[in-house]
């Protein structure tokens, strides 16, 4: 019934045809009745939920005083999110704020107790993701029954509270274990944060790289492992203090209920808890159940909490492993890792798109090492970090050491970046692998493995080798971004990257560096199999165009990258680019030159620069049976500089220059170049006013069709041979959403 709510429409077709010829096959009517009265409960519940959510609340410019714990904090420079129940609509909201001041900064996330936090801004519902295959942020809060964020502009008071409930005091105890961990050495803190309290600090994936890449983030992912960690240590102390029987039992459950609330209360813990508790209560109450009714009666209590919760990667790989543990229970720990690694991976890639080959192998190695080594370390070093520094240093060294070790593994070549594969094999992939595990011993099941192999070689060759191109404009906010992509992938190229402008910050204000390429373009990128970028053309200088283009050059293969004559010669620039690989190369051109293998023609510049506005590169090409130009920044002196030296110049399709900003785009210019279509990118409510209505209106007198990502979000152009069609992410509706 949630996939029926909620999911996707051949997924609803496939499990409603199992799920009914389970039913009529069972043939038990007590099963039937108690299955459909169980069906009208779920579905009135979901019903007052999603009447819940399709209704949300909206204000703009309001003062809002919600209970914040400072443990649930994010903090980034001057930048803050939290989740907290509105007191103007009675739900769960995610809030972003700004820090008035470091004072303001300090005070709040040096604070223990709840705070009661009034700030200014406004309440909206949240954008749905604008690219394809974008982290989509509603879709994810959704799915947790959270539909509104609080856009705050600033936090204008907080104050503890003096009376505290039960859930306040554990969220304090919480804040001052994470406050305490901030006095440990670096690796043993961010070790100590995401194995006992479920924190990651902002810079934890700088640090954790080789976790990352290597797939080992279910470790920092508090989930049945913490759980089962947590009730052995909790069972061995209440043995040697004499507690037994019912006494004991009720002592652990109340426990477990803390230690979720101590560890954040993810929705894949959630799972672990539901499980554990559901054991100790049925040996309490001398009912025997199974593992696998256990996981049973778990799933059906977690989707009456959380209808969606299965849409959710990490409770996707909670649920899909606790299965296949139960499943694997009596085989080898090799064969059992091996194979719980296969059921893992179809999910993983339909989610993250890339698996590095050594895996398998670092997951046979760490999985025991964590359980014999790390976990007593870390508790270790807890212990010990307020009575020997010695110590406590000699055991950050051991996990400083072996993170080390992990980030050297991870950096290896291996990482396959296999794309995004479609649902339906990505359930085929499950359903097989699920077989196999079932079946291991049968003699008709040897051709499974080989069909598995066959359905990821395939699924990887129909990705990586597309019958159809694209021209494609990323909408990455106020910049520019746009992907060439030829058939077959003959050719990928990318003309700016986009990067976000950054005024008169003040140091502690800038927090970690992050790129919003890493989540849109780059994410897009290896969804559809590119882990290799041929070209990346540079308009210019700006930060709009090109700040994004470090992450490019460090997440990505580079071929070469082409930039306006003479801003090779700018130092700023250069510096933004001295981290690229030796086999990177940089290519600056005039409209005199032809590079090789590049799909587009240089038309501008004509002369040595540094980069600026009016240096940008102007590139053409023919794609799709279109012919395209595209602008940078350029100016309307240097569009009719270009007439002049190209004067039979003229498009289907032109960028228009500048984000539609009224210094481009000159009547005369749009007049002889006789374009039918423009594509304009620029941000939501920028400060410029981009795209200026005077451009607006000059489009219009020419009989030009607009494409703004404003309104329509990434627009791709998909084409094969000489035809094509034009595909926008969002409605004009979703667009205009502030």
């Amino acid at each position: 019934m949630s996939v029926l709510l909620f999911g996707h429409p051949l997924l609803r077709i496939g499990l409603l045809t199992v799920f009914t010829i389970r039913l009529v096959m069972l043939k038990d009517p007590q099963i039937l009745v108690l299955t459909m009265i169980i069906g009208v409960v779920f579905g009135n519940i979901v019903a007052a939920n999603a009447h819940n959510g399709d209704t949300p609340y909206e204000r703009k410019d309001c003062h809002e005083t919600v209970k914040v714990y400072p443990d649930m904090i994010s903090a980034n420079g001057g930048n803050c999110h939290f989740i907290a129940k509105s007191g103007l609509s009675g739900r769960k909201v995610i809030y972003f704020a700004h820090f008035k001041s470091l004072a303001q900064k300090k005070l709040i996330m040096g604070s223990n107790r709840p705070l009661a936090m009034t700030l200014s801004g406004e309440m909206k519902a949240m954008m749905p993701a604008t690219n394809v295959n974008q982290f989509d942020m509603r879709a994810y809060y959704h799915h947790q029954k959270i539909y509104e964020a609080f856009s705050g502009k600033e936090i204008i008071a907080s104050r503890p509270y003096s009376q505290l409930t039960l859930t306040d005091r554990i969220h304090e105890i919480r804040s001052r274990f994470n406050h305490y961990c901030q006095a440990l050495p670096k690796t043993l803190r961010t070790y100590a944060l995401g194995l006992i309290s479920g924190t990651r600090q902002s810079d934890f994936f700088d640090q954790m790289s080789g976790v990352k890449q290597l797939g080992l983030l279910h470790i920092f992912s508090i989930s049945g492992m913490h759980v089962y960690y947590f009730l052995s240590i909790l069972d061995r102390a209440l043995t040697m203090l004499g507690f037994s029987g019912r006494l004991k039992g009720t002592v652990k459950l109340v426990c477990l209920g803390g230690y979720f609330i101590f560890s954040g209360g993810s929705p894949g813990l959630l799972r672990a808890v539901l499980m554990a508790g559901l054991a100790i209560s049925s040996r309490m109450v001398g009912i025997p159940l199974s593992q696998l009714a256990t996981l049973s009666l778990t799933l059906i209590m977690n989707l009456f909490i959380l209808p969606e919760a299965l849409f959710l990667m990490g409770v996707q790989l909670s649920y899909g492993l606790a299965l296949g543990l139960i499943a694997t229970s009596k085989m080898t720990y090799f064969r059992q890792t091996v194979l719980l690694n296969l059921l893992s991976l179809p999910i993983l890639l339909f989610h993250l798109y890339q698996w590095h080959l050594l895996s398998l192998a670092v997951n046979l190695l760490v999985l025991p090492l964590f359980g014999r080594l790390i976990f007593p370390l870390v508790i270790g070093g807890l212990l010990v970090g307020v009575v020997s520094r010695p110590l406590v240093l000699l055991i950050d060294a051991c996990l400083h050491e072996f993170n080390h070790l992990l980030n050297v593994v991870g950096a290896l070549p291996g990482m396959v970046t296999f794309g995004k594969p479609a649902l339906v094999v990505v359930w085929a992939l499950l359903f097989l692998t699920f077989i196999m595990i079932v079946h291991h011993g049968g003699r008709r099941m040897c051709l499974v493995p080989w069909v598995v192999l066959v359905t990821y070689g395939l699924t990887f060759i129909w990705i990586h080798f597309p019958l159809t191109g694209e021209v494609t404009m990323f909408d990455i906010g106020q910049g520019d971004s746009f992907l060439i992509r030829t058939p077959l992938n003959r050719s990928v190229t990318l003309i700016d990257t986009g990067g976000k402008v950054v005024f008169d910050q003040q140091p502690w204000q800038r927090g970690i560096k992050t790129y919003q390429a890493s989540r849109l373009s780059i994410n897009y990128l290896k969804s559809i199999g590119i882990a290799k970028i041929d070209t990346i053309c540079v308009s210019h200088q700006d930060a709009d165009h090109c700040g994004d283009l470090p992450a490019f050059l460090t997440e990505m293969q580079v071929g070469r990258l082409v930039i306006p004559l003479g801003m090779d010669k700018n130092p700023s620039f250069m510096k933004r680019i001295e981290m690229r690989a030796k086999t990177t190369s940089v290519i600056s051109v005039s409209d005199r030159n032809v590079v090789s293998g590049l799909p587009l023609t240089i038309y501008h510049p004509y002369e040595p620069g540094r980069g600026e506005n009016h240096d940008s590169e102007v590139l053409g090409g023919r794609f799709g049976g279109l012919s395209w130009l595209f602008t940078g920044d350029l100016d309307r002196q240097g569009e009719m500089d270009t007439l002049g030296r190209h004067p039979g110049l003229k498009t289907d399709v032109i960028k228009v220059g500048h984000h539609g900003s009224r210094t481009a785009s000159d009547p005369q210019f749009i007049s002889q170049i006789h374009p039918k279509i423009a594509l304009i990118s620029a941000g939501r409510n920028n400060r410029y006013n981009h795209p200026n209505q005077e451009t607006l209106v000059t489009l219009k007198k020419a009989h030009v069709a607009v494409w703004n990502t404003q309104d329509s979000g990434m627009v791709r152009y998909m084409y094969r041979q000489n035809s094509g069609h034009f595909e926008p992410v969002l409605d004009r509706n979703e667009g205009k959403m502030q």
